[in-house]
């Protein structure tokens, strides 16, 4: 399987190679999509306080969520899309979850399932939000290619593609990521089957309903409580590393920063300075995607030992949650004897 996704990179990688060679602007859009999620990789390791991944394996999943993404994409999932519905026929919500929304969150979870079986760096709970989200990550990349070469004319495309699709991506990839968690430690399937459908639900809402701000903003909260508490539950927790996770939050600050100039800057290459300032309004409206994604997290990157917000409180009335509770409490007693 390693050799396969070796050779399968290498070809992916010539192909963007020779696409880049031929046409300059195919090259700035590999550049621009790329930015957020490297960025993005580098505060998922700032998360990590207890026990840190090594950059070689959350870049090493990085490459196999691309790889995974583009040929499963390319050859399989986009052309039996497009045998049964028209493009324009994803944007109904029944389309857009039965054609879009589950082949997507499928694919990218398949990065975790691979580590999972091939692989021994997944160690702690948080490891499992992490690496489902890098997967989600390397789709985004690939996905984020082909919007922001076709549509940078209409100026704002770098932000609007990092700010927003993006994120619903990781954030949905991170309910699969939970799932495959309690699996791992229930043996049950029925959560990744549940989990399945709550994505997509949400991903399909997100695709084609007129709330969407309202489903990205469910879905950073939901995002932000699974990172505090998966880092809560960890095996290595340490109290002395509790404060560190102050620094992820000024770091995601910067990273919003950098992207937010970028698209500016990219904007001006590609439109000029004439179109950046007649839009100027345009521009700061930007600004409040990235904001509110950095007021929910940063809000919620506090720890407490064994606190975990995500599934509420224990009289809670919801027999699938108090169930997903006592696999959460069976996992801690046996890592914290």
């Amino acid at each position: 399987m390693k050799r396969v996704l070796n050779v399968a990179f290498f070809i992916l990688l010539i192909y963007f190679l020779l696409l880049s060679f031929a046409d300059i602007n195919y090259l700035l859009s590999i550049v621009s999509s790329f930015i957020f999620p490297v960025l993005l990789i580098f505060f998922f390791r700032k998360i990590d306080v207890f026990e840190k991944e090594k950059y070689s394996d959350l870049f090493y999943v990085f490459i196999v969520g691309c790889t995974v993404s583009f040929f499963l994409s390319s050859f399989i999932y986009v052309p039996l899309r497009n045998l049964i519905v028209q493009e324009n026929q994803c944007a109904n919500f029944f389309n857009c979850f039965l054609l879009v929304a589950i082949p997507e969150e499928i694919i990218k979870i398949i990065p975790l399932i691979y580590v999972l079986k091939f692989k021994s760096f997944v160690n702690e709970p948080i490891d499992y939000l992490i690496y489902s989200s890098i997967g989600a990550l390397g789709f985004a990349f690939i996905e984020n290619i082909d919007y922001i070469q076709n549509y940078s004319e209409t100026g704002n495309i770098v932000a609007v593609r990092s700010f927003l699709p993006l994120i619903m991506h990781i954030s949905t990839s991170s309910i699969l990521g939970f799932s495959v968690f309690l699996y791992m430690n229930s043996n049950r399937i029925k959560y990744i089957l549940y989990a399945l459908i709550f994505s997509s639900v949400l991903h399909a809402a997100y695709n084609s309903l007129i709330i969407r701000v309202l489903v990205l903003i469910f879905l950073i909260i939901v995002f932000a409580k699974l990172i505090q508490s998966l880092l809560n539950i960890s095996p290595f927790y340490d109290e002395s590393k509790e404060k560190d996770i102050v620094y992820s939050s000024n770091f995601l600050l910067i990273i919003l920063f950098i992207v937010f100039t970028y698209n500016i800057i990219n904007d001006i290459i590609l439109l000029g300075i004439n179109h950046v300032l007649n839009n100027f309004y345009n521009y700061i409206f930007i600004i409040f995607y990235p904001f509110i994604f950095y007021r929910l997290i940063s809000s919620r990157l506090s720890l407490k030992k064994a606190n975990f917000v995500a599934l509420g409180s224990r009289s809670t009335k919801i027999n699938l949650f108090k169930e997903m509770q006592d696999i959460i409490i069976s996992y801690y007693k046996s890592n914290f004897k």
